[in-house]
This record gives structure tokens, sequence and C-alpha cells, in this order.
């Protein structure tokens, strides 16, 4: 193996040390922890409740897809540092998960059930974006959650819009759903 492999490898191990450490010490349990932990499962818990059984496959592929591609956005601001975050709910992430895997997705199945036509489907949409940029991000911000790095809050917006307009396409085509 070359040797800049090998320092990369090095690191990596003392960076994984250093960031156990951290969570252990710092992270777990701490009140951020909590609210990420009580959003995360809240979250499903609601979905669960009022989730339309009749049209759950349509709703998960949504659901799904948006998790995917939050994951995948997510991933590349991380590694661009385009933003970070202090608190995780696990120690091998640098992910968000709450964000990626329960408040994105379920807020998407959420809008997508309930706006199955495409006119205020797009009106609920934006202004989901809206929420998004203006008021929760912000919060995890003054949380401390979310670092702003290389990075404005609205410049999620087209991100958001483009998500559920990409996520609703794909749903309705795969169940043969015209939405209008």
């Amino acid at each position: 193996m070359k040797p800049a492999a090998m320092q990369i490898i090095e690191m990596q191990k003392r960076f994984v040390q250093f960031k156990n450490e951290y969570f252990f010490e710092s992270i777990i349990f701490s009140y951020q922890w909590w609210f990420l932990l009580i959003i995360a499962v809240g979250l499903w818990f609601v979905w669960a409740i009022v989730v339309d059984k009749k049209r759950l496959n349509a709703i998960l592929l949504v659901g799904l897809m948006a998790s995917i591609i939050a994951l995948i956005l997510d991933e590349i601001g991380l590694f661009l540092t385009l933003w970070a975050y202090a608190y995780q709910l696990a120690p091998f992430t640098q992910k968000l998960l709450t964000v990626d895997i329960a408040i994105i997705p379920v807020s998407y199945m959420l809008l997508y059930q309930y706006a199955r036509k495409w006119r205020p489907y797009l009106i609920r949409l934006f202004l989901l974006s809206l929420f998004a940029v203006f008021v929760a991000e912000p919060i995890f911000g003054m949380l401390g959650i979310y670092i702003l790095l290389g990075w404005e809050h609205w410049y999620s917006t087209p991100f958001y819009f483009l998500i559920g307009v990409f996520v609703k396409w794909m749903a309705d085509k795969a169940v043969g759903d015209k939405g209008f």
C-alpha cells in the first residue's frame, strides 16, 4: 500500500477514536441528543398512526426515495465542508440521521398522502420548503446541532422543493397515478 494511503488510514483511526470519545463524553444524553431522539421516534410513531394503509407502497416509496436523496446530498455537503453537525444520534456517522431518515422522509410521505393533486401538492411543498429553511434549520442551528460553514439556510430551498417534485413524480409514475 502507498504511504499516503497508510497515512489516511492512520488519520481515520485517530479520528474515529477522537469522535467516539467526544460522543460518549459530550453528546450522548445531552439535551440536543434527546431532542434528536424524540423527534426521530415521535415522527415515525405519528406517521405509523396516520398513514393511509391502502396507499402504503406508494407512500413508502416516497419516503425511501426522499431519504436516499437526503443521505446522498448530506454526504456531499459534509464532504465539501458546507456544513457540519455537532450532535448525532450515533457515533458511527457524521450525518444527521434524524433529518435524513426521519424528518425528511416522514414530511414528504405525509405531504404525498394528504396532497394527491399536483397544484395543492406544489403549494404545500413550497410552504414546507420555506418552513424547513426559515424555521427548522435555524432552530437546529440555535441548538448548536447544525453548523453552517460554506452554506446559507436559504440555499436549501430549491433542493427541498425539487426533491419533493421528484419523489411525487416517481411515486405517481410507479403506481400509475396521474395526480391530477
